[in-house]
């Protein structure tokens, strides 16, 4: 595994988020990402990019909803 992949995981972990659901914003198979994770396939040219496109999408969706939540709780309208 190189670095990036290593950077990839974490990002994954930190977010809370499953290389299933990464390689779904990826529309890719998540058997591919994950051989590409692991260093078995060589990803796509453009896959660094794209990953950082789809992390931060995910990362601004979680921001979202955690905070509509704490709205919910706050007993503010949606």
């Amino acid at each position: 595994m190189n670095s990036a992949h290593g950077q990839i995981k974490g990002r994954i972990a930190e977010l809370g988020v499953t290389q299933h659901d990464l390689a779904n914003a990826l529309r890719m198979h998540a058997t591919l990402l994950n051989h590409i994770l692991k260093g078995r396939r060589t990803p796509p040219a453009d896959f660094y990019e794209r990953v950082t496109a789809a992390l931060d999408r995910l990362e601004a969706a979680e921001r979202a909803a955690d905070e509509a939540r704490q709205r919910v709780l706050a007993g503010e309208a949606a």
